[in-house]
């Protein structure tokens, strides 16, 4: 009405800002990484580069973003978290949008949801569609139920979905998108496989950006953890969610506000439970004063996680036990890490952590025998029955831990769930993460069977088993062309470990930081 004063905008873009030369970029705020929305144009530009000359002239990528879900059946929602894929392109946080992206010349269409008028009343204003157009870089925006005549605007004649194979870790394939008149196009079988195969490859291959990123979320997991040894040091009979508050809130700070799976906090006997933390057993024992602690947890930010694990004892110092174990796992970390180079394969780097947590278990008295029999007859499987690392970026277990084509199953002398098993590249950010567990199903197992059996002295593995209960250091590594650089940047050493908890400063800074060149 006349003469009402002007009111500054109820909501001024929050994440999405624009920069000096009005270029928008992702952010939490003062003190946080900014995230240029170019980033998605150049993933784009890069997707349709490797499919052109393989598909149609007419061929046009349809992805469907995240839709947030129910609750079961009432009206609250689970959080929302946007699909892996569609943040790669586009780095769209609202739910229910669609895109087009036509692969001749990585034109970029988004579709957002058309909203009524009821939705301000509980949400807050709408956002037009020349908000979208410039919050996101994209070459034009619509309305989700114009899909069907944008597509026939930008002459497609056939759609390209991610239809192809199963996720190698889950089994679980997308759904296919759906839109009102797609009956009048034509979706390619092969087409569709094929954008599978490369949008996988592209996210395997890290760009500047991308790095960036995972830097930044190794450095808020770092300080993170590092809260939370300080916390849990010289505190037996604390609860282990605990840890997994102090986490989370130290992330939050830094502008992460998701971690990228659930938090793992066990102690003692418990650090054996691999996913420990999950809904029927989420972090809730009293932490025994003196056992071991396995923290792994990473923080999220716009999409990307770290994925970091510390064991450490809480008595902030390490007894014998402890300290036989932990520097098993050390040794075996520091041999993979000081041989990483593109090129080398991961099935080799999973042998060779075994191989040295063998030698050393054997120089500590746990193990007899010939190291390359044990080798043989697959002893660590019982010891540490994961893989020694995966592919990490917009998902924690990210995609592209196998060529195209290949999969787990075709290598059977592994027999533990290596997520990782090619070679590797430039540029690939992967998990270095050994461990050396007593988990007890497993180690009865073992004793039941005298040809593994025989390996192993039972009064040294009693003797280690209840101070230890597991142990695991993982580290987000990046391929650099000569060797690797380590993201991660906590205290590993034993000595590094009892100063820090003894009050000794520990800065997350790049000079820190670990970097190796292969021999």
């Amino acid at each position: 009405p006349a003469g009402t004063p002007a009111l500054e905008p109820l909501v001024k873009g929050g994440t999405i800002s624009m920069d000096k030369k009005r270029q928008p970029f992702f952010s939490m705020g003062e003190g946080t990484l900014r995230v240029p929305m170019a980033m998605h144009a150049q993933h784009r530009a890069a997707l349709c580069e490797k499919l052109r000359g393989k598909v149609g002239d007419g061929a046009v990528i349809f992805l469907q973003g995240g839709d947030e879900l129910p609750v079961y059946d009432t009206d609250t929602t689970f959080g929302f978290r946007q699909e892996s894929n569609f943040q790669y392109l586009f780095g769209v946080k609202e739910p229910g949008c669609l895109a087009a992206l036509r692969v001749r010349d990585a034109k970029a269409l988004l579709f957002v949801l058309k909203l009524g008028e009821e939705y301000q009343k509980w949400c807050g204003p709408i956002k037009p569609p020349a908000w979208f157009h410039g919050a996101y870089a994209v070459d034009n925006v619509a309305y989700t139920e114009e899909a069907a005549q944008e597509l026939r605007a930008l002459g497609a004649t056939e759609l390209l979905v991610l239809r192809g194979d199963a996720n190698r870790d889950s089994g679980l394939r997308l759904p296919e998108p759906d839109f009102e008149g797609k009956a009048d196009f034509t979706v390619s079988a092969a087409g569709s496989q094929l954008l599978w195969d490369q949008i996988n490859e592209c996210r395997t291959i890290k760009t500047e950006e991308e790095l960036k990123l995972l830097q930044y979320v190794n450095d808020v997991s770092s300080r993170a953890h590092l809260e939370v040894m300080r916390v849990a040091c010289g505190r037996g009979g604390q609860r282990e969610h605990l840890a997994e508050a102090t986490f989370r809130y130290q992330s939050m700070l830094r502008g992460c506000f998701r971690v990228g799976y659930d938090c793992i906090c066990p102690s003692g006997r418990r650090n054996a439970i691999l996913h420990y933390g999950h809904a029927a057993e989420p972090n809730s024992e009293a932490v025994d004063e003196g056992a071991m602690r396995l923290h792994d947890m990473g923080a999220e930010y716009h999409g990307y996680t770290a994925d970091v694990t510390c064991s450490f004892p809480v008595s902030g110092r390490f007894d014998s036990a402890q300290r036989v174990v932990y520097g098993a796992v050390w040794a075996a970390t520091v041999a993979v890490e000081e041989r990483l180079r593109p090129g080398v394969n991961y099935k080799d780097m999973h042998r060779l952590a075994q191989r040295v947590m063998l030698e050393k278990m054997k120089e500590a008295g746990l193990f007899v025998g010939e190291v390359d029999v044990m080798m043989a007859h697959g002893l660590m499987s019982y010891f540490m029955p994961h893989g020694l690392g995966h592919m990490l970026g917009l998902d924690v277990h990210d995609v592209g831990g196998y060529a195209p084509g290949a999969f787990k199953k075709d290598d059977p002398s592994i027999k533990e769930n290596l997520r990782l098993g090619r070679d590797l590249k430039e540029g690939m950010v992967i998990t270095v993460e050994p461990g050396f567990y007593f988990v007890e199903y497993l180690v009865e197992q073992l004793l039941a069977d005298p040809a593994c059996a025989r390996f192993v002295d039972r009064d040294r593995l009693y003797e280690l088993w209840a101070p230890v209960g597991g142990v695991r250091i993982e580290d987000d590594v990046v391929i650099t062309a000569d060797g690797c650089r380590v993201l991660t940047s906590l205290p590993r050493e034993i000595e590094e470990i009892e100063a820090f908890m003894a009050g000794q400063d520990w800065p997350t800074s790049a000079a820190l930081q670990r970097s190796y060149k292969a021999a």
